[in-house]
Formats: C-alpha cells, structure tokens, sequence
C-alpha cells in the first residue's frame, strides 16, 4: 500500500490513489481472502472430520473385538472379516485383518489365513508393517506345504529387525525339503542376525540339527566295520 500512495502529495490525491487502486485489484483481493478462508475452514473441517472418523473407527473396532471375544468360532471370523472389508481405507482394518490371519491359524483354516495374508500385501501401504505380513505368511506357506513360495516370500524381508526370524523360517523350509546343510547354513545366518539375542527355539533347532548331521556322517563309518 506504501508504493500505491508514493509520489502524491496531498491526502486527497493519496486517497484518489488509494481508491483507483481498490478498483483496480479489491475484488481479486476478495476472491483471494475467500479462497483463503475458504481453504483455512475446509483444512480444519478436514482434520476434524479425519479425527472423528479415525474416533469412530476405533470405537468400531472396540466393539469388533468384544463381540469376537463373546462368539469365537466361524462366526466370530465372518464378523472380522467384514469388518476388514468395510475399513480398507484406516489402520483398523489392516488390524483387523491380521487379527483375521491370526485367528484362522488358530483355527487351522490355513487356506484363510494364506488368503488375508496376500491381500494384506498387495494393499498395504505402510512400509514398515510389509516384513510382518510377509513374515507370517511364509510360516503359513510352510505349513501348507508351499516351499518355494515361501522362499520367495521370505526373499522380501530387508528390515534388519526381521531377517534372523526369515532365516529361522528358511532353516525350516529347508528341513522340511531334507536340504540339511541349506538348513544349517540358515539357522546359522538366522543366529548371526539375532546379534546376541538367540531365540532358545532357534539355537534348540540348530544344535538338533548339528547332532542329526554329525550322526548320519558317522553312520557309514560305523556300517563298514562291521
């Protein structure tokens, strides 16, 4: 505003500026200061309405999981399923679905499990939850006796946090296939990768594996002289 009444002398001429000016620019600066407020008012309404949404999913959610509790049973399932599906756009419902993925296990629908487990990892969007969901769907390809998928999924774990339980899945896979030294060199990788913090089920399952290699090695030996 300064530069508009620059080089006028009197009041008057400043105020006739002042005037050609504001009808020149006023109703741009309007527009502008509507627009303006109009964007300050539609951010708040936004975060307001993603704050009441996210309240609302969680109560949903909340109340998902105390009618589960109270059914159990396929019932219980169907119940965490469709409300997965109706949450596919919020965090409740990757929860939902893994809590779906971990209750089929329990149930030994492994073929459910296997399922939500895939959709989870073509639709998950948040980084850091891709190792979980690839980790528990290689163990659920193990159990159906999937192998080479399971390699190839656990081959997707890079999160340093995860590779000692991947090679613990792969020392299992590979015991499963009798590739005893695939699986020795596995576990192996997978107490390398633990840094100190060895799960006892893994180092059980590399010391049994250390005895059964070193007794199918000496058995031959034993055969010969007799």
């Amino acid at each position: 505003m300064v530069d508009i009444i620059e080089g006028y002398e009197t009041e008057e001429q400043q105020v006739e500026a002042i005037k050609g000016w504001w009808k020149e620019n006023g109703n741009t600066l309007i527009i502008g200061a509507v627009v303006g407020l109009a964007g300050l008012w539609g951010w708040r309404f936004y975060n307001e309405s993603v704050i009441s949404g996210q309240e609302q999913a969680s109560q949903a959610y909340s109340d998902m999981l105390v009618k589960f509790e109270a059914q159990q049973g396929d019932k219980g399932l169907q119940d965490i399923s469709l409300f997965a599906t109706n949450n596919v756009d919020n965090s409740y419902g990757v929860l939902a679905s893994l809590l779906l993925a971990k209750e089929a296990v329990v149930q030994k629908n492994y073929l459910l499990a296997k399922t939500q487990l895939q959709q989870l990892q073509s639709q998950n969007s948040y980084a850091p939850l891709n190792s979980v969901i690839n980790l528990r769907l290689a163990r659920i390809q193990l159990q159906l006796g999937e192998y080479p998928e399971a390699l190839s999924t656990l081959a997707l774990i890079t999160d340093k946090s995860f590779l000692g339980k991947a090679y613990q899945v792969k020392g299992s896979i590979f015991l499963k296939q009798e590739k005893l030294e695939n699986a020795r060199t596995a576990f192996q990788d997978a107490i390398n990768a633990s840094q100190g913090r060895v799960d006892p089920a893994l180092q059980l399952q590399f010391d049994d594996l250390a005895q059964s290699t070193d007794s199918s090695v000496a058995a031959p030996i034993l055969d010969a002289e007799k």
